[in-house]
């Protein structure tokens, strides 16, 4: 059934043009997309949705524009508002961050992807395993977080020994199913290869250097302005099934369950401005070379078997699962490669798109927002206009852009 924006937002989208050169007006332009977003997002469950924040990044290297917007609150059921910079839980985007980690390492010379995770640990039928199965979720492996046992304060080799005492979902290499289990593994390769642990090598390699001042590893405890989470009762052990619809209750999330134990399958705390950046840095080359770039982007066949029927969620739909990055098509735009993130209280997604050469980030501190749509619509009726020829203007990519 094809779903229909409200004219309100559609009306925005045609304002927000590439002739619009003044970030203020773009910033305003992309606050009240956000609010309509809150609305519409929400409009299932019978609420508005608490917050949401966004960031558009055009441009490559030092000649970035970031345009950014907060809407809602930063502390629901409360109401002190968003503010530009506070920080979200981005859980599985996290992810991202360890592929490219790996794949430096890869550069480098200190691991290959075809090692067997037999050469750093104890795990039955380890020596079949190998890193890129495990960077592309087709090693059949568990995810540890849907096992008996589970807990919030596990360690990372807690975790995968869960997942060890089970047997595989399927021969490794065989097919695709995502696991969690799969990015801890990776996060032990990464520090018993690199001789630091993963969360100093993000530090090093990526957060200081490529100027995301605002991001950071949950340890137990807030860095900076790091917001609250909320959810509806529902999902949880001895809750009724999220089935939208209204009648459930917004619920704080403060202290997520999944906030420590994510490690290194999701425990980056970031903002939208910071994972846009990231993610134009890695797609658009600046952080791996081609050859692994292009194994990070590229799906493997059995992630487009496993995607083969997954449906349109509003404009955008996942077509694929590379070593790191997702593959989506949007739409009326193109391709784009990204990750979404899903934790206790929180949501994120984001994707850069080469045929525009834009990247779009949200945030949002409701668990239970559509992050394919919210993305998806904020891609189509958000960033794509900013780069549409509109009474005279030159439409161009930016250079590095394909």
């Amino acid at each position: 059934m094809t779903r229909f924006l409200p004219t309100c937002i559609l009306a925005l989208s045609l304002a927000l043009t590439a002739c619009t050169s003044e970030p203020v007006t773009k910033r305003i332009q992309l606050e009240r997309s956000l609010a309509n977003l809150r609305e519409s997002q929400g409009a299932p469950w019978g609420i508005t949705v608490p917050g949401l924040a966004a960031a558009v990044v055009t441009g490559v290297d030092d000649h970035l524009e970031v345009v950014e917007a907060v809407s809602g609150s930063s502390n629901p059921p409360g109401k002190t508002p968003l503010r530009l910079g506070d920080r979200f839980h981005v859980g599985s985007v996290t992810k991202t961050f360890i592929a490219a980690l790996i794949m430096q390492l890869v550069q480098e010379g200190k691991l290959s992807l075809n090692d067997p995770i037999s050469k750093w640990m104890n795990f039955p039928g380890g020596d079949a395993i190998t890193v890129s199965m495990l960077m592309g979720h087709t090693s059949g492996i568990r995810s540890s977080d849907e096992l008996p046992g589970f807990a919030r304060l596990l360690s990372p080799e807690q975790c995968i020994a869960l997942a060890a005492a089970v047997p595989l979902v399927f021969a490794p290499g065989s097919s695709w199913a995502y696991s969690n289990t799969n990015y801890a593994i990776l996060g032990v390769i990464a520090e018993k290869t690199s001789g630091c642990t993963w969360e100093n090598a993000l530090r090093e390699r990526f957060f200081i250097p490529l100027g995301l001042h605002d991001t950071y590893v949950w340890s137990g405890h807030a860095e900076g302005s790091t917001v609250d989470g909320s959810r509806l009762n529902c999902g949880a052990s001895g809750e009724s099934p999220c089935v939208p619809g209204p009648g459930f209750t917004l619920v704080a999330e403060d202290d997520g369950f999944a906030w420590t134990v994510a490690g290194a399958a999701g425990a980056i705390v970031s903002t939208p401005a910071d994972i846009a950046r990231w993610m134009n840095a890695l797609v658009g080359g600046n952080v791996v070379d081609k050859q692994h770039l292009d194994l990070m982007i590229t799906p493997t066949p059995q992630s487009v078997e496993a995607f083969a029927l997954s449906p349109k969620i509003g404009s955008m739909r996942w077509t694929g699962d590379g070593l790191g990055l997702m593959r989506f098509e949007i739409d009326g735009v193109g391709t784009g490669y990204g990750h979404s993130g899903l934790i206790n209280g929180f949501a994120a997604n984001v994707a850069h798109v080469p045929a525009i050469g834009v990247t779009v980030a949200f945030t949002s501190n409701f668990q239970q927002i559509n992050s394919v749509e919210t993305l998806g619509d904020l891609i189509i009726h958000v960033a794509a206009p900013m780069h549409v020829s509109n009474s005279g203007c030159e439409t161009s990519a930016p250079n590095g852009s394909e």
